[in-house]
């Protein structure tokens, strides 16, 4: 055999040999790392020093604040750091099903968490990943069939959430939930995330229990909300952390073709604690909230209320709104301070409802305006009559109100414009009160051309809502105008 053979044969065998030996001596070293985290474990790993691939199957993971499970997780190691300098660069990890599971109760931070050093992921992708957040033994948060890829991630992610600015992050997963109160769940059939976009599709807030059912978990009253949303969709989304205060911040959020059912039931116990106006409320937020628009079309809100067990509950629909609301903020030193919020509705075809809200954070004075037109009888007897005993029949041609107000007291103007307008008195059974109607329409007026008529100091129930309050002083107007 020529030398040159010889030799070519015997680099070959020592570099197999150099191989083995460093495939042995990487895999002895991985396997040492694993071995120092507790509550790891695994029913078998690969590794191929030549290509820097790490592989494990069976992959579990739990202490006292997390549960880990993963199918197949491959690994693309950077051996030269590794080897020279101990530190830990993957180049790219693939993990295939895993099932997360955190505990609140528990601290999070696992004392290996603690001590480890930041690990640079330079490609990361997650595959039908399922992670439930559970606390008090009842799930908090579940999401399943999250996919996610991103680049340049370091582990673990920051705690001023800049991870999220990550223009390759994305995300994409099937059916959210999210506990977020006694009564209430927060869900989404799919919810995406990419560029500082959220989108939630079939977005809804679903009632834990029947509007019968739902008193026996009250204390005092409380709404039961049920909304329908075909879509949520949060542009320029950004989450941010600035001396220990966190600041969430978006350009844009639109909401479409929505069905809001509230639902009050007044046979319990009153609230009567005290209600903030939406200006405290924004200050007294333990966050800072910046949102250029929110805009909402084709909206449904249905409002039940039940008085009496005896009575049916009174319900109130209005439909079709178109609303916006600009520059939404808690930045008490803002340059441009007020909030602006519009819409556009109806109870009918043929009527239309305008309202005007302005507001600034720092202080609680504000200004509202409503227009109704064309409101029918039988658009807003559903709920007078159950609510109220008491039925319009007629048809009001326009009602106007202009009105500052601040915590304690409102005083603006009010208009009502009708003709041979009547009020029917029900009995208990629903039929009409003949001689109560007759003496009640004796002492309304039988014209009223639009005249408008001050209101001065009409007081707010502070232990009631914002939306109380102006209907408040809108009944007022109606006993000004008809009386």
């Amino acid at each position: 055999m020529k030398p040159f053979y010889r030799y070519a044969i015997a680099a070959l065998v020592l570099l197999i040999a150099l191989f083995f030996i460093a495939n042995f001596w990487v895999s002895k070293k991985i396997k040492t790392h694993l071995a120092e985290v507790d509550s790891l474990y695994y029913s078998s790993y690969y590794v191929n020093a030549l290509t820097g691939i790490f592989s494990l199957e069976e992959v579990k993971f739990d202490d006292a604040a997390m549960d880990i499970k993963i199918k197949d997780m491959e690994l693309d190691v950077a051996l030269v750091p590794l080897l020279m300098n101990n530190q830990l660069i993957i180049e790219r990890i693939d993990v295939s099903r895993l099932d997360l599971k955190l505990f609140t109760s528990s601290n999070l931070e696992s004392k290996a968490h603690k001590e480890s050093k930041d690990l640079i992921i330079k490609k990361l992708q997650l595959k039908d990943a399922n992670i439930t957040l559970t606390g008090k033994d009842k799930i908090a948060f579940e999401v399943v069939q999250l996919n996610l890829k991103a680049e340049n991630i370091t582990w673990p992610l920051d705690k001023n959430y800049a991870w999220l600015n990550n223009e390759t992050l994305k995300i994409d997963a099937k059916n959210l939930r999210y506990t977020m109160d006694t009564l209430h769940d927060l869900n989404s059939e799919a919810f995406d995330f990419y560029d500082k976009e959220l989108l939630f599709t079939n977005f809804s807030i679903t009632p834990k229990f029947t509007k019968s059912e739902y008193v026996n978990h009250i204390q005092t009253e409380k709404d039961l909300m049920d909304l329908k949303s075909k879509s949520l969709k949060i542009s320029g989304f950004r989450l941010q952390k600035k001396d220990n205060l966190l600041h969430v911040s978006s350009r844009k959020i639109e909401m479409d073709s929505t069905n809001f059912d509230i639902y009050r039931d007044k046979t319990v116990l009153d609230d009567n604690s005290y209600k903030p106006l939406y200006s405290q409320a924004l200050r007294e937020l333990n966050f800072e909230l910046d949102i250029d628009s929110l805009l909402i079309s084709e909206l449904d809100i249905t409002y039940g209320e039940l008085i009496k067990p005896d009575r049916q509950p009174g319900r109130i629909r209005i439909k079709a709104i178109q609303a916006q609301v600009l520059n939404i903020h808690n930045t008490l030193e803002a340059e441009h301070p007020e909030i602006k919020a519009e819409a556009k509705a109806r109870f009918s075809e043929d009527s239309e409802i305008v309202f005007h809200l302005n507001l600034v954070p720092d202080h609680e004075q504000f200004y509202v305006s409503t227009n109704l037109r064309q409101i029918e009888d039988r658009s807003i007897n559903g709920f007078f009559a159950p609510a109220m005993r008491m039925e319009m029949d007629g048809k009001i041609d326009e009602m106007k109100t202009s009105a500052y107000g601040n915590n304690t007291e409102m005083n603006g103007d009010f208009s009502l414009n009708y003709e041979n307008l009547k009020v029917n008195i029900l009995n208990k059974n629903g039929s009409k009160n003949s001689f109560a109607s007759l003496m009640s329409n004796a002492l309304i007026r039988n014209n009223n051309a639009g005249q408008t008529r001050p209101l001065k100091n009409v007081e707010r129930n502070t232990t009631k809502s914002f939306w109380n309050y102006v209907w408040t002083f809108h009944l007022e107007g109606l006993k000004k105008s008809l009386l």
